[in-house]
């Protein structure tokens, strides 16, 4: 799908990538998808929550992504959701086939899959480590690894970030 001279690798906020994800396929380009974010406006009318499984079943790369401060930190619930939603109309694929729309598929959009995407000996990835099913909404991120150090882990305290909003202020059980 060459364009104006360059080649198209990824579209982005494609609500209504399902009508031409075979060209999609057919061209190697990528979409990059909100999970069930359509008719807020004029362009998203035709948007459908099951775009994410459509485009996955026609064999072209699926990304979830998220504008949302709130939504970007629970895509994998976003990812869940789209998941879902295919699955609701027969679309049946495999969760670990749906974690490449938050892995694999968004590193091959930006050129860099050869460096990161997966986990393959080589490649730098960080990881994180479940309480449950990543699909669920009662899933806890229980230990993340960042360059191969251990950044956080539910059960430490003191790993745990601290947001702006609580800089300066004396917490729990702190004398000053």
């Amino acid at each position: 799908m060459k364009e104006f001279g360059y080649q198209i690798y990824s579209f982005q906020h494609a609500v209504e990538a399902y009508k031409i994800a075979d060209i999609l396929a057919e061209n190697n380009v990528c979409s990059a998808m909100w999970a069930d974010w359509w008719g807020f406006k004029m362009e998203a009318y035709d948007g459908i929550r099951e775009n994410v499984p459509m485009v996955h079943k026609a064999g072209a790369c699926a990304i979830v992504h998220s504008d949302s401060d709130l939504g970007i930190q629970r895509l994998n619930q976003e990812a869940a959701k789209a998941w879902a939603d295919g699955r609701r109309v027969g679309i049946d694929i495999p969760q670990e086939q749906a974690w490449v729309w938050l892995s694999a598929n968004p590193a091959k959009s930006l050129g860099i899959f050869d460096k990161t995407g997966s986990l393959e000996t080589g490649k730098n990835a960080d990881v994180v480590l479940w309480t449950a099913n990543p699909f669920s909404t009662y899933a806890r991120a229980e230990k993340v690894y960042i360059d191969g150090g251990l950044a956080y882990d539910l059960n430490d305290p003191q790993t745990w970030p601290v947001g702006d909003f609580e800089l300066g202020q004396v917490g729990e059980g702190d004398s000053k």
